[in-house]
């Protein structure tokens, strides 16, 4: 047998579909159909079983019969960082009712499933969650998709703020370490991406991380402006509409961090839109409906949007630097982002 490590992209698809099989006889579904998704950090495989034990009519969030099984990727988080993950993603939909994937546990209960197989080195941790359904909007969203979203993120964050989390679980954290120095799951930290960058770029990115600094420290992380949030959840990337109800998806990236980062992920999508202004007004309408934002936290949304294309444009910096042939992937972003936190640092008056 040819080592994991040796193979080609198809060869390694072929034994993570070992992974996948053996893990579904957990589930008392080895016979099922399982489609492969994609392999980008996670290995991600479609399932279809109406065989599923113990597993409740699936209404209308999600699609009957369809799952999600996903192989995690070694070393991207701790194991304690996906159990709190899965935790707290049947809590939501236990508790709450939230339109949220719903993981399901092996017959012997277990939310994460540890796999080995041969030919594939280490132990591989499984998940499997419910199909949500809905469709992306992707580019083709207007301000009514941000109203909703400010909805859902709006329960999201009332949840957070009174769930308590179980002791001795942690998850990545996107206070100001978390974003400028030790980014979780990259290859060279944020902290050594800054070298990279040129002059004009450095003392931009550096103005943003100060000031985000300096409210960081002046709000603190109690629970009016801190918890668990999902991160990345952009209405061109991890949310699903139906019928005009947005859904929250894959919640690898969640974390711990300012609710309003978290609105400002959700700006990122048309923060170079002319019409701005009523895009970032639907999203703080829908979100007022269940839950209110303190103006000075709305006051700091862009400031924390800044902050968001600095932290992403660092790690792209030493991602590139790495990985030279990830440059076309990420050019056009990276120069996006890093114009968007110049215009920024300018019109704030950090920069000549």
């Amino acid at each position: 047998m040819k080592p994991y490590e040796t193979l080609t992209r198809l060869g390694r698809i072929r034994r993570m579909r070992q992974v996948a099989a053996t893990a579904l006889e957990q589930y008392e579904v080895g016979d099922a159909y399982f489609q492969f998704l994609r392999q980008a950090g996670n290995t991600l495989f479609r399932v279809r079983t109406d065989s599923l034990p113990g597993v409740a009519e699936a209404g209308e969030l999600f699609e009957p019969g369809q799952y999600l099984l996903r192989i995690h990727q070694p070393g991207y988080q701790e194991v304690e960082a996906i159990e709190l993950e899965l935790i707290w993603l049947s809590a939501m939909r236990r508790e709450a009712n939230l339109p949220v994937p719903e993981p399901i546990p092996t017959l012997d209960g277990r939310l994460l499933l540890p796999v080995e197989v041969p030919g594939v080195p280490g132990c591989r941790n499984c998940s499997l969650l419910r199909w949500v359904k809905g469709r992306s909007v992707k580019d083709r969203f207007g301000p009514e998709h941000l109203k909703a979203q400010g909805r859902l993120m709006a329960r999201l964050h009332n949840f957070a703020t009174t769930w308590q989390p179980p002791v001795g679980l942690c998850k990545r954290r996107f206070d100001w370490e978390g974003l400028f120095v030790n980014d979780v799951g990259s290859d060279m930290p944020n902290e050594e991406a800054w070298g990279l960058l040129s002059p004009l770029h450095k003392e931009a990115f550096s103005y943003v991380a100060e000031r985000l600094k300096e409210v960081m420290g002046e709000w603190g992380e109690g629970s009016e402006v801190f918890g668990l949030i999902h991160g990345d959840l952009g209405v061109d990337a991890n949310l699903l509409f139906w019928h005009g109800e947005a859904r929250a998806i894959d919640f690898d990236d969640s974390g711990f961090g300012y609710w309003v980062f978290d609105l400002a992920v959700a700006l990122d999508a048309c923060r170079d839109y002319p019409d701005y202004a009523r895009y970032r007004e639907a999203l703080l309408e829908g979100y007022a409906e269940y839950r209110s934002l303190p103006e000075k936290q709305a006051a700091q949304l862009e400031l924390f949007l800044a902050g968001l294309q600095v932290y992403w444009n660092l790690w792209a910096t030493g991602g590139t630097h790495l990985y030279p042939d990830l440059l076309p992937e990420y050019a056009e972003r990276m120069a996006s982002t890093a114009d968007f936190v110049v215009r920024y640092a300018r019109q704030q008056g950090g920069l000549a």
